[in-house]
């Protein structure tokens, strides 16, 4: 996003808080925007969304590959992850299934305020796995913990549907926002023409930004 936005000569500096914190902080216009976010029903009352800033697919389930867990993407029965202890973040919506299992009480769901605390809980075996989006995720794993703590885990996909997307979302009560909307949106066509957006992608996804030391 930073790239898109320099396009355009804008300069992003990012703040980083609990998803619920920034989300209000955005919809008040106390920051300029907020990102990553999915489409939900209501939010465009609130909020512009961006042209997709990434393609993160669908949940993913991060376990750790001594402890596999039982699901199938095609079936998506989640039955079979009765009794497990599953990590998310605070506020998050993970989609209709997985909220009425979660309301049901088929597995217990601990959540918290970001995904290096849940990775860290998912390594020392406190919970049997976090959902995440994919590039979200990957993320997280890339800049906060060692190439030794991510061999340890594996991952699958909760669905097999097509790809969904996070969206850049910008307050509708700032009168700038539809200013930087249009840049950024300006950037993104850029960066997709050059070619550059899918070499950022191709070399997150290969692990271009993986942490290399063995702590």
């Amino acid at each position: 996003m930073s790239a898109a936005f320099a396009l355009e000569n804008i300069k992003v500096e990012y703040t980083f808080w609990p998803a619920a914190r920034a989300f209000y902080l955005a919809e008040h216009g106390e920051v300029d925007a907020t990102l990553p976010w999915a489409k939900r029903d209501g939010r465009e009352q609130k909020f512009y969304y961006s042209d997709p800033v990434l393609d993160v697919g669908w949940e993913y389930f991060y376990y750790k590959k001594n402890l596999p867990i039982n699901w199938s993407s095609k079936t998506r029965d989640y039955n079979t992850l009765k009794g497990l202890t599953i990590g998310a973040i605070i506020s998050y919506n993970y989609g209709k299934e997985f909220q009425q299992a979660e309301a049901k009480g088929i597995f217990k769901v601990l959540r918290v305020n970001n995904l290096k605390q849940l990775f860290e809980m998912l390594l020392a075996e406190r919970i049997d796995a976090v959902a995440s989006k994919e590039l979200v995720a990957q993320y997280t794993l890339q800049t906060e913990f060692s190439y030794r703590q991510v061999s340890q885990l594996a991952f699958i996909a909760e669905n097999e549907g097509p790809s969904t997307y996070d969206y850049l979302l910008l307050s509708k009560n700032k009168k700038s926002s539809p200013f930087f909307l249009e840049a950024l949106n300006r950037g993104l066509k850029k960066l997709h023409s050059s070619g550059q957006y899918d070499e950022f992608i191709n070399n997150y996804k290969k692990g271009g930004y993986l942490m290399r030391d063995e702590n």
